[in-house]
């Protein structure tokens, strides 16, 4: 599974690594905005707790699990990538149904044959059980938005370029600001994604 959700959200944006454990005592604080819209902290340290937890679950050995800044950096990556494809979608009126991720979820599950597997898949991609269904539907806008580029005359060979594009000038014409740099890292425009103030990836 982790082909599947890092494979094909992977190819359009450089996911960011791992994060730690950090929470503020107020939960409704802003960690960064995507335009107007808000990521608070209580989202990214939530699924941070959340993931943290689930790797007590199964057994780790031999994944590359990331921790500390480069795991909160990976949380708060998901919250702003997942706000830029739903947005550059919106913005070449596509959309994605909730139909449609239902549909997905039950595939990817079927592929993975068991509950057992689909969690183990989930943790060694960093994917909390609650964000499971926004992977997917981060999975379906890539997918949406590869198949507009390539009717457009795109190649298929640099279709995920063209959509990397297509999000980093949303993400240009709307602004990224994150508020607290020294715990969750800075946002690179470039390779449209969150850096780590420090990458720490764990191999268990």
């Amino acid at each position: 599974m982790k082909k599947i959700i890092v494979g094909l959200v992977g190819a359009v944006v450089v996911a960011g690594l791992g994060v730690g454990l950090w929470f503020f005592l107020d939960s409704s604080a802003v960690a960064a905005t995507v335009g107007k819209t808000e990521i608070t902290t209580s989202q990214v340290d939530g699924s941070i707790k959340e993931i943290l937890a689930e790797r007590q679950s199964v057994s780790t050995t031999g994944m590359q699990l990331a921790t500390g800044p480069a795991l909160r950096a990976q949380q708060l990556n998901f919250y702003i990538i997942s706000t830029l494809l739903a947005q550059t979608a919106a913005a070449n009126n596509l959309t994605v149904t909730d139909a449609q991720v239902s549909i997905r979820t039950a595939s990817i599950s079927k592929q993975e044959g068991t509950a057992a597997k689909l969690k183990s898949g989930e943790v060694s991609a960093g994917i909390s059980t609650s964000d499971f269904r926004s992977y997917v539907r981060e999975i379906l806008y890539v997918e949406a938005l590869t198949s507009l580029v390539e009717k457009q005359g795109t190649a298929v060979a640099n279709s995920g370029t063209a959509v990397q594009a297509l999000v980093r000038g949303q993400a240009a014409k709307v602004g990224i600001t994150i508020k607290d740099g020294k715990k969750y890292g800075t946002w690179d425009p470039t390779q449209v994604t969150v850096v780590p103030p420090s990458a720490t990836t764990t191999t268990k």
